[in-house]
């Protein structure tokens, strides 16, 4: 069990601000302060980078969160004791040589990972070598909500598409299939609630709940975004339903 100085830890930290402390990848960099992650270098690639709020673990309880995002950007839940160091990923090539290909292009001379989105099926192993048995018996290790629209030049979107996409990963077996939530306002802040009493997360506009997103969720998580494209930023900040 825990002792009573963690425990204590802990209570301070759900009463913190929500900061992103874990920046994966190299193109990634806080904002104005730690609360907003946003491109490095807007290059024109499509190198996506990860940001964690791993200082603020989510073990028990109800949990909200506001995100402001620009445009595509991916928010949602992981596990949060995670580490992406790009050195590890040598033993992956010394023990597949089929890797060496794929991981060399994953990191430039200094080591750095061009890019990390824990959608990437060819991290899973890696990232499930961090299981804990605070992890539970859950195999959903990651759920994300990311807006689809027309915008895009270099992407045919089909109008009826257009919305907030919902998916969810297992990394021990694959994809769970995703689904539409439409009827969200792009331009307002997106409102997630993390509820481990009931093991659901579900999504809030506005005051109001439009959807949950996934249930069977327990062990621990964290709150996260990933951000794929040039000028795309994510601000996160803790709040509350309209009935709390």
């Amino acid at each position: 069990g825990e002792g009573w100085i963690e425990l204590y830890h802990h209570l301070l930290m759900l009463r913190s601000e929500l900061t992103f402390d874990r920046l994966l990848a190299r193109n990634i960099r806080h904002g104005a302060d730690a609360s907003t992650v946003m491109r490095k270098n807007n290059s024109g690639s499509l190198e996506s980078a990860t940001a964690l709020c791993s200082n603020h673990v989510m073990r028990a309880g109800r949990h909200f969160a506001h995100f402001t995002a620009t445009r595509r950007e991916m928010i949602g839940v992981i596990r949060p004791n995670i580490q992406v160091n790009a050195s590890d990923f040598d033993e992956y090539v010394a023990l597949d040589d089929t890797l060496a290909p794929l991981i060399r292009s994953y990191r430039n001379q200094e080591g750095e990972l061009y890019f990390f989105y824990p959608g990437h099926q060819e991290f899973w192993e890696y990232l499930m070598s961090y299981r804990t048995a605070r992890w539970s018996d859950s195999n959903v290790h990651c759920c994300y909500c990311i807006f689809v629209g027309t915008e895009d030049e270099d992407e045919d979107e089909d109008e009826d598409e257009v919305g907030h996409h919902f998916c969810c990963f297992d990394w021990a077996s694959g994809p769970v299939p995703g689904r539409m939530i439409g009827n969200l306002n792009q331009s307002l802040p997106i409102g997630l609630l993390l509820d481990l009493n009931e093991g659901s997360l579900s999504i809030y506009q506005d005051g109001r709940r439009f959807a949950t997103l996934k249930d069977g969720l327990s062990g621990e998580y964290c709150w996260y975004g990933t951000i794929r494209r040039d000028h795309e930023s994510i601000s996160i900040r803790r709040g509350s339903t309209s009935n709390e």
